[in-house]
């Protein structure tokens, strides 16, 4: 339904359809992704939560099962802080190395 209203303001819509997976998740990330893209055509994801103890990982076996780009990561509640994906910086993160 999203689409459709999105459609009557810009035919050309959606330009990007971005599925939001929660970093604490983990594996099941997995069949998100799986359920969504048989519903609509996700062509991109976004990180949250990992302000926490969660370190989003899952997003490597995403990006290579699925041919997903990441778009952003959330570290935080507010919109500041949802920043751009770089992943050179998640990686270093992710093995527990200064960013």
């Amino acid at each position: 339904k999203v689409i459709r209203v999105i459609k009557k303001l810009d035919p050309d819509a959606p330009h990007d359809c971005l599925l939001v997976l929660d970093a604490t998740v983990g594996q099941n990330a997995h069949s998100q992704v799986e359920v969504f893209r048989d519903m609509v055509d996700v062509t991109g994801l976004v990180m949250t939560k990992l302000d926490g103890s969660a370190k989003g990982g899952v997003v490597v076996a995403l990006a290579e099962a699925f041919g997903l780009p990441m778009h952003a990561v959330g570290v935080g509640e507010a919109i500041e802080d949802l920043r751009p994906f770089e992943a050179q910086a998640f990686a270093r993160n992710l093995m527990g190395l200064e960013a």
